[in-house]
C-alpha cells in the first residue's frame, strides 16, 4: 500500500515537473524580472496513520529550483536538509537537469554529507543537517531534491511555509489522516487570501490540501521579526483521535498542551535534597522579605551556574534534577528553571516551572496551543500577589526584570500536575531603561575638545554588562568609543573609565575625554556650531517601497543627551535655535536650548514606546524622522563682542 501511494505521488510530481520544464527560462524570467533563480516547486505530502495506538506520520518532500541567470551558480549550489530524533530523513535524491540542446541531461549529486547542525547558543543538540552541492547550475538548469521524513511524535509537527528566499511558482502542502481523527489548521500571514484550501474525504480517509503560487521572495532585513511573523504558513495539528474505540485528546486545547508539557516534570525534584535545603537557608539568612529572599537566590544562580544548552531527544524537554545542576554548576534553560524553582520552594516561596516562547515566536497559547508556541523555560515566583519571571540563562538580567526577549509573551505557569495559569509577561516601561549622556565641550583651535559621562540603567545596563563581560581587554577601548562616539568619524577617544557603582542593579557609567578635529566653523567674527553631536534618528527613514516587515526594538527606552558648550571668551550668542517637540504612539522626541550666559546647553530626549513598528505605521514613522532630521540642521551662532 505504501509503495502504491508513493508511486502515485511520483507520477503526479513527474507530470508537474514536465510542465515546469516545458516553460522556457525566458517565460519564467518574465514572471519574476531581475531574479537569479526561482523555486518552481515546493511540495510536501504528509500522511498520518495510527501505529500501536499512537499517531505517526510520513512526509514526501520535493523542491525544485530553476536557474534564470548564470550568476546563480555559486549562490544556490549548497543545500541543507535539517532533521533530528523526532523527524528522521531517508531516501534523499538530488540532481541537476542541465540544458543540453533541446533536451535535459541529468547530473546526479555524488556526495551527501550528514553532520551535526550548530545552532547559536546551543552547546549540543540532536539536530542534523544533510549537506550537498548541486552541480552545473547554469542558466536554464533545474535543481531537484526529494526526501522522505518519518515523524515520530506529532506533537512536534512542523508548520509549512509557502515562501522562500527566492520566488516560488508553486507551493503545495497536503495532509491525509483517518476520517475519525480530529485535525485542525491555522493559516498565518495571508491577508490577501493567496493560500487556497480544499478538503476531501474518500472512504476512511480525509485530507486537506493547501496551495499557493507565484509568490515573491521573502525579504530579509536587519532589526526584523522572525519569519513566522510575516511569511505565509499553515499550522496543522491533531486535536483528538480514536484508538481502540476510545476518543483520546491530543492538542485540542491549552489543557492538552499542559498535560503533555507537565508529563516531562514527573519525578523531577520530588525527593527533598538536604544539600539544597542548606544552600537555600544560607542564601536567605537575614533576608527581610520574600522579595529579598527571591533576589538572593536569583543572583546566586546567575553568578554560580553557567548556562550550557545541551539537548538531545527528550532531553530537550525534561529538566534535570536541581541537586545535579547545583553540583555540576552548569545547565540549560530547563535546568536553570529546575534549580531556581527548587531553591525558592525550599525557602518557602511560591515558585513554579514555567514554559514560555521568546519574541522570535509570534504565537499565544490562547490561539496556538501547541509546543511550537514555546522554546524556553524559566521560573515564576508569586510575591504579594504578583508574578515575577526569573530567567537564569542571562547572568546580568536585573532582578525584577524579565529578560528582554520574553517581554509581552504569554507564560504557561505549572502550578501542579493538574493546574496551570497563563499569564502575560509585562513589557518594561521606557522609564526603567535609561541612558543619560552629559557632554561638556569647548572650542579649540582645531575643532572641539570635551568630556563625556554616560550612565546606563535597566536593559541598557544589562546590555553593557553582557558586552563588557565577553569583550577581550584589547577590544574594550573600541567598544567604549563605539558607545561614546560624537560629532563625526574624526572623533578621537582619549582617556576613559568604566565604573559599576551598583552591580546588583546593573548600572554602568562610562566616562571619557575626547576631541573632534575640524568640528564647527569660524567665518570672520562668527562661530557656527551644531550642538547635535548625537543624532538619534539619522538615516532612520524607512524605504516603504521595499521594506514590508516590521522594525523591531529590543525594549522600550528613554535616552537623554546633554551637550554643554563653554562660550569662548569675548563671544556671545547671536542665534539660538528654537525648541522642538514631537509625540505620537511610536516615540516622543524633544530638543531644548538654554542660554546660560557663559554656556549654552542643548538637550535631546527620545522616549521609544514600541517594541515593533508595523508597516502600517511606516509613513507615520517617516514623517516624524523627517521632522527631527530637519531640526538637526539648526546651528548655534556665536558673535564676537
Amino acid at each position: 500500500m505504501k509503495f502504491a501511494r508513493f508511486t502515485l505521488l511520483f507520477f503526479v510530481l513527474s507530470c508537474t515537473h514536465a510542465t515546469i520544464i516545458a516553460q522556457s527560462t525566458g517565460e519564467v524570467s518574465g514572471l519574476f524580472p531581475g531574479e537569479l533563480a526561482v523555486m518552481t516547486r515546493n511540495i510536501r505530502e504528509t500522511k498520518i496513520i495510527i501505529n500501536d495506538g499512537e499517531p505517526v506520520a510520513t512526509s514526501e518532500n520535493v523542491i525544485e529550483m530553476m536557474m534564470l541567470d548564470d550568476r546563480a551558480n555559486g549562490l544556490y549550489n549548497k543545500f541543507f536538509i535539517y532533521h533530528g530524533n523526532f523527524d528522521q530523513v531517508s531516501d534523499i535524491e538530488a540532481y541537476t537537469n542541465v540544458p543540453d540542446g533541446n533536451r535535459f541531461r541529468k547530473v546526479g549529486v555524488t556526495d551527501i554529507r550528514t553532520e551535526n547542525s550548530v545552532s547559536q547558543g546551543i552547546f549540543y543538540d540532536d539536530v542534523k543537517q544533510s549537506v550537498f552541492h548541486f552541480p552545473a547550475l547554469v542558466k536554464g538548469a533545474v535543481a531537484h531534491v526529494s526526501h522522505r521524513q518519518f515523524h515520530k511524535d506529532l506533537h512536534l509537527l512542523s508548520p509549512f511555509y509557502f515562501t522562500s528566499h527566492m520566488p516560488v511558482m508553486e507551493s503545495v502542502y497536503s495532509i491525509s489522516f483517518p476520517a475519525d481523527m480530529e485535525v485542525k489548521y491555522i493559516i498565518r500571514n495571508d491577508p490577501e487570501g493567496k493560500i487556497q484550501v480544499t478538503e476531501d474525504k474518500k472512504g476512511r480517509q480525509r485530507s486537506f490540501r493547501f496551495t499557493a503560487g507565484n509568490l515573491r521572495s521573502a525579504d530579509r532585513y536587519s532589526n526584523s521579526p522572525a519569519r513566522a511573523y510575516y511569511e505565509p504558513h499553515v499550522i496543522v495539528y491533531i486535536a483528538s483521535y480514536n484508538s481502540g474505540g476510545n476518543r483520546l485528546p491530543f492538542l485540542g486545547s491549552v489543557d492538552d498542551l499542559y498535560r503533555w508539557n507537565s508529563s516531562f516534570l514527573t519525578g523531577i525534584n520530588e525527593v527533598p535534597s538536604p544539600e539544597l535545603q542548606r544552600l537555600a537557608d544560607s542564601l536567605v539568612y537575614g533576608a527581610a522579605s520574600q522579595m529579598d529572599k527571591a533576589r538572593n537566590i536569583y543572583r546566586w544562580v546567575q553568578q554560580q551556574i553557567k548556562y550550557v544548552a545541551f539537548e538531545e531527544g527528550l532531553e530537550g524537554f525534561i529538566p534535570r534534577q536541581a541537586a545535579d545542576v547545583c553540583r555540576k554548576k552548569y545547565g540549560d534553560c530547563k535546568d536553570m528553571s529546575s534549580l531556581l524553582t527548587a531553591l525558592m520552594k525550599a525557602a518557602g516561596l511560591d515558585a513554579h516551572f514555567t514554559w514560555i516562547g521568546t519574541r522570535d515566536i509570534p504565537y499565544d497559547y490562547s490561539e496556538v496551543h501547541l509546543p511550537i508556541t514555546d522554546n524556553h523555560m524559566i521560573s515564576a515566583v508569586r510575591i504579594n500577589g504578583e508574578w515575577l519571571f526569573l530567567d537564569g540563562t542571562d547572568p546580568n538580567c536585573e532582578f525584577g526584570f524579565p529578560t528582554s526577549g520574553i517581554q509581552g509573551k504569554q507564560a504557561l505557569i505549572g502550578i501542579d500536575p493538574q493546574h496551570y495559569e497563563v499569564v502575560r509577561v509585562p513589557i518594561v516601561d521606557a522609564e526603567r531603561n535609561v541612558t543619560i549622556d552629559s557632554t561638556f565641550i569647548s572650542i579649540s583651535g582645531t575643532g572641539i575638545t570635551g568630556h563625556t559621562t554616560a550612565y546606563y540603567k535597566g536593559y541598557f545596563g544589562n546590555d553593557m554588562f553582557n558586552s563588557l563581560q565577553y569583550s577581550e581587554a584589547r577590544d574594550v577601548k573600541e567598544f567604549v568609543k563605539s558607545k561614546l562616539n560624537k560629532g563625526s568619524n574624526k572623533y578621537i577617544l582619549e582617556d576613559y573609565a568604566i565604573s559599576h557603582p551598583q552591580p546588583g542593579n546593573k548600572l554602568v557609567t562610562l566616562s571619557a575625554s575626547f576631541q573632534v578635529p575640524g568640528y564647527g566653523k569660524k567665518v570672520g567674527d562668527e562661530y557656527y556650531i551644531n550642538l547635535h553631536l548625537d543624532r538619534f534618528l539619522a538615516d532612520a527613514e524607512i524605504d516603504t517601497a521595499k521594506r514590508k516587515v516590521a522594525l523591531v526594538n529590543d525594549y522600550r527606552y528613554s535616552v537623554t543627551r546633554y551637550i554643554t558648550l563653554e562660550i569662548p571668551e569675548g563671544y556671545a550668542v547671536e542665534y539660538l535655535p528654537g525648541n522642538f517637540s514631537f509625540a505620537n504612539e511610536l516615540f516622543d522626541f524633544t530638543i531644548e536650548y538654554h542660554n546660560e550666559g557663559k554656556k549654552v546647553v542643548a538637550i535631546q530626549q527620545m522616549k521609544s514606546h514600541a517594541l515593533q513598528v508595523q508597516p502600517r505605521d511606516f509613513v507615520k514613522w517617516n514623517t516624524a524622522v523627517k521632522a527631527v532630521t530637519q531640526q538637526y540642521k539648526e546651528q548655534l551662532v556665536l558673535q564676537k563682542k
